[in-house]
């Protein structure tokens, strides 16, 4: 019998994506599986350009997987347009090289919260949203367009703190309302700081202790001392 190097043409032809894989798993006795997403991922390195058509006909020449029902359909009409697998368009706003300037000026920005539930934007976004409509409508570069926002955004905070103190209610829109704890870092230094200046009066305050009692003890040696030796002056000479 002839051995599978030396097979027929048409029994090579079972190899082929046009042959029916059912008849290629009874054939051969293996079960065959589903044409999964990931078998496309595994076969594909990051930023190269896959066809579909071209990477599912590799799969399915090797006889693992059964032919799904959309394959003849995506033969008939193949796609034109290639695509990363695993690399995603990257979504730019015009405004995000700001907001990472904003970031970089004040990093503490970043740990303010941002209200879901209101059709406010962020004031960071609408920061630089500003500055950019600054930009192009006055034809200014970063550095000027900058100043010119920052001077609103000042202007906007002292009458957010007049509305404030009178009880009305204000809109902000460039600052933002919400108060930033104490950075944990700083706390914890001036714990430290404390925790340490009480153990150094804490110390300072035993050894002074320490002193005052070496010092009483050898005053009150020195008293006994001298009342022994006054007591042995006082006694009768024939007494021994």
């Amino acid at each position: 019998r002839a051995g599978p190097r030396h097979a027929s043409a048409r029994d090579r032809a079972g190899w082929s994506v046009e042959a029916p894989l059912a008849t290629m798993a009874e054939r051969f006795g293996f079960e065959t599986g589903k044409l999964m997403m990931s078998q496309f991922r595994s076969r594909t390195r990051i930023g190269r350009k896959k066809r579909l058509l071209e990477e599912a006909e590799k799969i399915l020449r090797s006889g693992a997987v059964e032919q799904p029902k959309w394959f003849n359909a995506l033969k008939t009409t193949p796609p034109t347009v290639t695509a990363s697998a695993m690399r995603p368009t990257q979504i730019v706003y015009p405004e995000d090289k700001l907001i990472r300037a904003y970031y970089n000026r004040d990093p503490t920005a970043k740990f303010v919260p941002a209200d879901l539930s209101s059709a406010h934007t962020h004031h960071v976004r609408a920061f630089a949203r500003r500055q950019l409509k600054v930009m192009q409508t006055r034809r200014l570069p970063e550095d000027e367009a900058l100043k010119i926002v920052e001077a609103e955004a000042a202007a906007e905070e002292r009458r957010a703190k007049e509305a404030e103190a009178r009880g009305v209610a204000f809109a902000r829109r460039l600052t933002s309302a919400h108060v930033l704890p104490t950075n944990y870092l700083e706390q914890i230094q001036e714990e430290e700081e404390l925790a340490w200046q009480a153990t150094k009066a804490a110390k300072a305050l035993e050894i002074a202790s320490r002193k005052k009692r070496a010092q009483d003890a050898a005053r009150e040696h020195k008293r006994l001392a001298e009342r022994d030796e006054a007591e042995k002056n006082d006694a009768p000479k024939g007494d021994k």
